[in-house]
């Protein structure tokens, strides 16, 4: 296992965390940082989802199929890249917090 230096600037600053140890408070920094950026994710993806009026597992459905909005146009396919982005995105953010709890109960 690998020791880190924390600045003494950083350690007043983690007294004052919710959190009993010194590893529940980083265990709590980084799941703030994760539910972060999940969420940040999430608002994302609802605009897609409000824009083409369909999850991103319908609209590649469609993007196969050719059955799709204008699938050669560049807003389109750049669109699906950024989607299917935060599609994958999102699954990694949810599985890193499932696992961070899983780390806490533990």
């Amino acid at each position: 296992m690998e020791t880190l230096q924390i600045p003494n600037a950083v350690k007043e600053m983690l007294l004052y965390m919710e959190g009993k140890s010194i590893k529940d408070k980083f265990f709590r920094l980084i799941m703030s940082d994760l539910e972060n950026r999940f969420r940040s994710c999430a608002d994302r993806l609802y605009e897609f989802e409000k824009k083409y009026k369909l999850v991103f597992k319908q609209f590649e459905e469609a993007w196969i199929t050719d059955s799709g909005p204008e699938k050669y146009s560049y807003e389109t396919e750049k669109d699906y890249m950024e989607w299917e982005s935060l599609d994958d995105e999102h699954d990694f953010l949810l599985s890193q917090m499932r696992a961070l709890k899983e780390g806490l109960s533990s």
